[in-house]
């Protein structure tokens, strides 16, 4: 298989766009324990729990699953411009790559939020997992989405 193919596979995108303006999507996006409310069987902790501040280097920990059952992904934020880009390295025991927040204001008070993962693993597994959590993050960016019309 080539280099090229494996990458798309590893490629995991999704978009939404949002009935509100860029700064205070920014501020609930960024708040990491609140994407429990609005990520599917995900609950969310991280450094920035403690004095509210995140910024390059802030450590995530998030882990989806049923009960006792499921995965731990580790983060750290690389890159950080507040109200627009955020990047993490994943570099847990059982996820690692690259994950990207984007937020894109296309019109007065629209936002576009463009959500991006590169998980490295073996292709097949990829294939086995990318419908799920596409299905999964889809389902999510919607809710996130939708506690903006309240």
């Amino acid at each position: 298989m080539s280099m090229k193919s494996k990458s798309k596979i590893a490629d995991f995108r999704a978009s939404v766009t949002i009935s509100a303006p860029i700064g205070e999507v920014w501020k609930k996006l960024v708040d990491w324990k609140s994407q429990g409310q609005w990520m599917a069987l995900t609950k969310v902790n991280s450094s920035a729990d403690i004095d509210g501040i995140s910024s390059i280097g802030t450590t995530i920990s998030a882990f989806t699953g049923i009960g006792k059952i499921g995965i731990w992904d580790e983060m750290k934020i690389t890159a950080w411009n507040p109200e627009t880009f955020c990047a993490v390295d994943h570099y847990g025991r059982w996820i690692k790559g690259i994950g990207e927040f984007r937020l894109v204001e296309i019109a007065p008070g629209k936002t576009r939020f463009d959500w991006y993962e590169r998980i490295d693993a073996p292709t097949a597994i990829l294939a086995l997992i990318k419908p799920g959590i596409l299905l999964a993050v889809n389902y999510s960016l919607s809710k996130f989405a939708r506690g903006f019309n309240n």
